[in-house]
């Protein structure tokens, strides 16, 4: 998948409870640090989740991929990055990359999301959103 420009969002210490029996972050724990770095985006972008909860909009998730390129171990700092891939009228597409801090990629993949309303109808992305989101896209063309 095409993703653009991702960002550093965050970083993050891979701690004990992330990992596997092999020592190792469990698989299922990238999607988390996805999540981290998907909210980190919005922060960035100044439009935080709080502000869309507020208004009864959500980001359900419709769609995931991962892929794992290296192992990362217990103690490892680990930097998150994000960017949005494709916005729609009322779903949107973001990108995200695990790197260790010396550049190793260690997971890429995206999630796309359907913005609903409380009753879990699909509602537009709102403008403001939609406008910081091209912007994003437009910069790293």
């Amino acid at each position: 998948m095409e993703h653009g420009t991702l960002i550093e969002v965050a970083r993050y210490r891979v701690i004990f409870a992330d990992c596997d029996p092999m020592r190792i972050m469990y698989y299922g724990n990238y999607f988390r640090l996805f999540e981290i770095g998907r909210a980190e985006l919005f922060r960035t972008l100044g439009h935080p989740f709080p502000e869309y909860i507020a208004r009864g909009l959500y980001l359900g998730v419709i769609e995931t991929a991962c892929r794992y390129h290296k192992p990362a171990r217990y103690d490892d700092d680990v930097i998150i990055r994000a960017g949005i891939s494709d916005v729609m009228r009322a779903r949107l597409t973001i990108s995200y990359e695990v790197t260790a801090l010396d550049g190793a990629l260690l997971a890429s993949g995206h999630t796309t999301h359907a913005v609903l309303n409380d009753a879990g109808r699909p509602q537009r992305i709102p403008p403001e959103f939609r406008d910081a989101a091209l912007g994003m896209q437009k910069r790293s063309s």
